[in-house]
């Protein structure tokens, strides 16, 4: 079995995901705030063991696009033994810029 991919965030990525969290968490409970956490976690375990499991951008090739919730997408590019997650977008939003 191949080693797993460190997955990394940059620091606007990460102020996304504080930001949605806050937003769940102040929108409906704690409970589904930190389930929403719970997704993420699983998403990275998914991406570090399958980087190329999500398509890749037809409008930035290095780019890929995985769903870690049906409101919320990430974007994120493997860069050597890592993956970099570049942007959280909410799906009813226009993303055309990416993909």
């Amino acid at each position: 079995m191949a080693a797993l991919l460190k997955v990394e965030w940059t620091p606007e990525a990460r102020d996304q995901l504080q930001r949605i969290h806050q937003f769940v968490r102040t929108q409906w409970s704690d409970r589904i705030a930190d389930r929403s956490l719970t997704l993420v976690f699983e998403f990275e375990d998914l991406i570090a063991q399958f980087p190329k499991g999500s398509p890749a951008s037809p409008l930035h090739p290095s780019l890929r696009m995985g769903v870690i919730h049906k409101n919320v997408k990430v974007v994120y590019r493997i860069e050597g033994d890592r993956i970099l997650i570049i942007s959280l977008l909410e799906t009813r939003s226009d993303n055309s810029a990416w993909f």
